[in-house]
């Protein structure tokens, strides 16, 4: 039974994980159930129990508000949950639905694994979520757990309280790339992490269609495109691109950059597209975000993908990009040097000269980006959803027994 707090039809990362690992699993065999927080425009699917939940006004986030609700209710939910007999809960995500995962296996001593998607002090960081707020949900957390509150701290403190709250009860902790180690002290011990890279299933765009995508948003066929695919926010650097941008044209003055993914400031993205400079927004595309036909697309049209983020512990659309064969940028050396790609993309510092030099290197190498693009594809290609179920279900099998010693440096999916 997994339990996450965001799912379609909001889409990022963790769903598309959570959503690969579900149908490996269930093709395998497995009886799959996905608790989700429940939003209208959901479409029906076999194993999705959905609990009640209120729009949070972030990122178009909604949180289960079974926290809130009468201990009766609460007890009720627990039950209902518990009626399935799940023998593992894989808790996903640190909001409320996590948290339901977390109070369930201890109810039941199911075995309770925790995939550590997101790197949250960074996260908090960038949407300046105030400490008090932090420390509030904090204290509600423990009450439901029925554990003692601890001591007040600054913003960091707390997220890492939250993180032994949630995480201290598993059995195992996954990590899907080393560079979550080295941005958080995760409080587990090295015995119980596990490194599981995600698995991504190619989908293949014809050239007609990267055509037609290219000629709906007015590109010509021999345009150099910049794509981004993800969350047009700032926690994913997307003003570094912008900036890049900026200098990319005053090269390549026939460049175009497509950012494709969900725009939640549309103000503060028109407002770093207006100080970029004169012309500039009439050479960027948003999209906004795009099912998955349209996404594949916009890889097979596009030249270079670039991504600035210094905030991902994956970044599944690296994965998706090199599979389309499209040589990447990026400015983050931890996810460049242990991310599914290992290294097969050119690295920049986080700096609008450096990116754009680099990506203005392979828009004039021609050569160059198919071969970056062709040994990027071979890596991302060994990371297979049937691999990467296997491997989850090795976790599960060692979580069984608390003491198995699941080591930090080495993948369990290793082919």
């Amino acid at each position: 039974m997994h339990f996450t707090d965001t799912y379609l039809p909001r889409r990022d990362g963790v769903v598309t994980s959570l959503r690969t690992l579900r149908a490996a699993q269930a093709a395998a065999g497995h009886d799959v159930h996905c608790v989700v927080p429940a939003h209208g425009d959901q479409e029906d699917e076999p194993g999705l129990l959905r609990v009640p939940a209120l729009a949070c006004g972030v990122a178009d986030l909604r949180l289960a508000r079974w926290p809130l609700a009468t201990r009766r209710s609460r007890e009720r939910l627990v039950a209902d949950l518990a009626a399935y007999r799940p023998d593992v809960v894989h808790v996903h995500t640190p909001g409320p639905a996590g948290l339901l995962g977390v109070l369930l296996a201890d109810r039941t001593g199911a075995r309770l694994v925790q995939t550590y998607h997101t790197d949250l002090h960074a996260y908090a960081d960038a949407y300046k979520v105030p400490g008090w707020a932090l420390r509030l949900l904090l204290r509600l957390y423990t009450r439901r757990l029925g554990v003692p509150a601890p001591a007040a701290g600054d913003r960091a403190a707390v997220l890492t309280e939250g993180n032994r709250l949630l995480l201290g009860p598993a059995t195992a902790v996954v990590v899907p790339t080393r560079a979550v180690l080295d941005r958080v002290a995760l409080p587990v011990p090295a015995q119980r992490l596990a490194l599981v890279p995600t698995g991504v299933g190619e989908r293949p765009a014809s050239r007609a269609e990267a055509g037609a995508f290219r000629a709906g948003h007015g590109i010509g066929p021999r345009d150099p495109l910049v794509l981004f695919v993800g969350r047009v926010n700032r926690e994913k650097g997307v003003d570094l691109l912008v900036r890049a941008f900026a200098r990319i044209l005053a090269d390549r003055p026939d460049a175009w950059l497509v950012l494709v993914g969900a725009v939640y400031e549309p103000r503060w993205l028109a407002r770093l597209l207006r100080d970029a400079g004169a012309g500039i927004a009439d050479r960027v595309v948003c999209t906004g975000q795009q099912p998955p036909h349209v996404v594949a697309a916009a890889y097979a049209a596009a030249d270079v993908f670039a991504f600035p983020s210094r905030t991902d512990t994956q970044a599944l659309v690296l994965q998706e990009a090199a599979l389309a064969g499209l040589p990447a940028v990026l400015a983050d050396p931890s996810l460049h040097r242990h991310g599914a790609l290992d290294g097969h993309a050119a690295l920049a510092a986080p700096e609008p000269e450096a990116f754009a030099a680099a990506v203005l290197g392979l828009l004039g190498d021609r050569r160059a980006a198919r071969r970056l693009g062709a040994a990027a594809r071979t890596r991302a290609a060994a990371h297979t959803p049937q691999r990467y179920a296997a491997a989850m279900h090795a976790v599960y099998t060692m979580a069984a027994d608390t003491t198995a010693a699941v080591g930090t440096t080495r993948a369990v999916a290793a082919g």
